[in-house]
């Protein structure tokens, strides 16, 4: 299990998920610079610059068979970088759940391409979405000196998505499952939009819903029973599998 996760989170934020899985399986949550284990690193300077960033550790990864799993900024790296394997290695990968966040070709028309982090969005705006949109402790309101830390952080993650470029296009087929996930009271995902993953997709996408608004994906159980009832039937269809060689680490 590949996890990326969302806009202001870190690697634990996915963790929720991590312990569902059935046993067996190893899960490895990526993580973007400036926080958790990397908080000395430097923040990446756009969403390309994220992609090449990560790209190393998850095509060492790519190795086995694998379900990719993202939300928000996370469905859209996990998105690029899926696109950014070469062929043998995309085949490794069998499913990709794309959680909670717009199509490509919405998010890359809706980039402004600014300069820096914060001219899109002030700090102010984004301290009304840290409180509108939830997925944070209450207690974070209480002290100014973290909640500018959780908005920093944010700030910078919306600038990848304000600075995204679509990938290329994959080719059709290629035996890889894709989902996309999505709660019921996010207003930004639609009939339509969720059409469009499929243009971006190469295969049709299969839509699931879930109680909750954009942050539903590691708020209740039941998109953890499904991400465990998902792998367990990759698991046992591996178990099926004849025994083939390990590709090795990149």
């Amino acid at each position: 299990m590949l996890f990326f996760h969302y806009a202001g989170a870190t690697a634990l934020s996915m963790l929720p998920l991590a312990r569902a899985l059935p046993s067996g399986c190893a899960a490895v949550s990526f993580e973007l610079d400036g926080r958790g284990e990397l908080t000395d690193a430097p923040p990446v300077r756009s969403f390309d610059d994220a992609v090449k960033r990560l790209l190393p550790a998850f095509r060492s990864w790519v190795d086995r068979p694998a379900v990719v799993v993202g939300h928000g900024l996370g469905a859209l790296l996990a998105h690029a970088l899926v696109s950014a394997l070469p062929g043998e290695r995309r085949g490794h990968i069998r499913d990709v759940v794309l959680s909670g966040s717009r199509s490509p070709a919405t998010t890359a028309r809706l980039a402004a391409h600014p300069r820096a982090p914060f001219l899109t969005r002030t700090r102010e705006e984004l301290v009304t979405e840290l409180r509108r949109h939830g997925g944070c402790p209450a207690e974070l309101f209480d002290y100014p000196h973290m909640l500018d830390l959780a908005v920093t952080m944010l700030g910078q993650d919306l600038h990848l998505m304000d600075t995204y470029r679509e990938p290329p296009a994959m080719p059709a087929g290629g035996g890889t499952d894709y989902h996309v996930w999505f709660g019921r009271d996010d207003q930004s995902l639609s009939p339509a939009e969720l059409e469009r993953w499929r243009l971006s997709t190469p295969s049709s996408p299969q839509p699931r819903d879930f109680a909750g608004d954009h942050v539903f994906l590691c708020q209740e159980r039941p998109p953890a029973a499904a991400l465990r009832e998902l792998v367990s039937g990759r698991l046992a269809a591996v178990d099926r599998e004849p025994p083939s060689p390990r590709c090795g680490a990149a």
